[in-house]
């Protein structure tokens, strides 16, 4: 059921698997305080057990592993948590695996000392450790690599430790593993299904809330986040990014004579136009506002952005959309083009107005054209 949920979310959606995962990654990490009291109260008295049977110097060590493991779990999940709208690597998210299995090693680590202990303690360390597992797993298993890892770092130093117990200790150990094995795969199977179906809802939620319902392209969230982005990539790679503003000419004439209705399919058409005059999965189109959108063209050089505007005008006076208001006496658009290579001395609203700029000369000097302006680099 779940898979079959994900596959049609994703057939119907159109993004990544990887960002579903990611979305999946960070669900781990929310409300995660109740299990850090879990490790700082429980494995301190799991700690003071080991400490009072075979002493110290064991007990301290173990300790510091089970807090150090688990404060590295924490620190890479706090970065990746509050990266909301970045992709995480696969590096990172295996590394997210590593510091699971390393975590569940802290408790799978108290197994070492069942032989040593007395039975009351035995008895009282298989609880904290039911405890912990109990409280961790329902929120790891929306992410199954990191449930695994963290899984059989807790049950299999237990099982190892299995030839080396008493009868009693034994036979409380493998009651553990199988009553509540059984119960926690079954729970957390159905605990899973629930939250992929709630992750699933979110992330549909937060597609439509970056995508213009008139249009159907992104729209000014979408823009923001996007800018910023590509930004940052060329930036890194120091190469040119292009930005486009696209006015539609004498748009409120357009819709004052013609009525709201045939101004929204207006919009609808040329959206559309602009949105295929852009092929590259690095570029998007966006509605900025009003009858007013945004091209952001990464690694574009400034001619190769004034072939894509000539492209784009030829595109709406293709569509012939009739507006007698207009000396056209079609619908046509105004182009300003920006082009920079990002650096440190430069600012992505300084790319925006220079795009502006040259909005305003394209209608200065007659519209249905476009004009342009690199920027210079300080």
């Amino acid at each position: 059921m779940v898979n079959k949920t994900r596959e049609s979310a994703i057939k119907a959606l159109e993004f990544d698997p990887h960002d579903l995962a990611c979305e999946e990654l960070r669900h781990v990490y929310r409300g995660k305080n109740s299990s850090k009291i879990i490790v700082f109260f429980c494995g301190f008295i799991a700690a003071s057990l080991v400490a009072w049977d075979i002493g110290w110097k064991y007990a301290g060590a173990w300790y510091a592993w089970l807090l150090i493991s688990h404060l590295w779990h924490w620190w890479l999940g706090r970065l990746d948590f509050q990266s909301a709208n970045v992709s995480i690597e696969l590096a990172r998210i295996n590394r997210h695996i590593a510091a699971a299995a390393m975590a569940g090693l802290g408790w799978g680590a108290l197994s070492i000392a069942l032989p040593y202990l007395s039975r009351t303690s035995n008895a009282a360390i298989l609880i904290i450790m039911l405890i912990a597992v109990i409280v961790k797993l329902p929120r790891l298993v929306v992410f199954l690599p990191i449930f695994f890892a963290f899984a059989a770092a807790v049950y299999i130093p237990l099982m190892l430790s299995v030839p080396f117990l008493d009868y009693e200790s034994l036979h409380m150990v493998l009651v553990m593993l199988l009553v509540v094995g059984a119960t926690l795969w079954a729970s957390a199977s159905e605990v899973r299904k629930i939250l992929i179906d709630v992750l699933l809802k979110q992330v549909m939620s937060e597609q439509a809330s970056w995508e213009d319902r008139l249009t159907g392209i992104g729209n000014r969230r979408s823009f923001d986040a996007y800018l910023a982005t590509t930004w940052m990539q060329a930036s890194r790679a120091k190469v040119p990014l292009s930005l486009m503003m696209v006015d539609v000419d004498f748009f409120k004439k357009y819709n004052d004579s013609h009525g709201h209705q045939a101004g929204d399919s207006c919009l609808r058409q040329v959206a559309a136009a602009l949105d295929g005059c852009v092929r590259r999965t690095v570029d998007s189109v966006t509605r900025y506002g009003g009858e007013e959108f945004s091209v952001v063209l990464f690694h574009t050089t400034l001619n190769e952005a004034r072939n894509i505007s000539e492209n784009m005008i030829a595109a709406i006076q293709k569509l012939n959309i009739r507006h007698e208001q207009s000396p056209y006496e079609i619908v046509t658009v105004s182009i300003g083009i920006a082009t920079i290579i990002p650096g440190v001395d430069n600012t992505m609203q300084q790319l925006i107005e220079e795009a502006d700029k040259c909005l305003y000369r394209a209608k200065q000097n007659g519209r249905n054209r476009a004009e342009w302006h690199m920027l210079a680099i300080d």
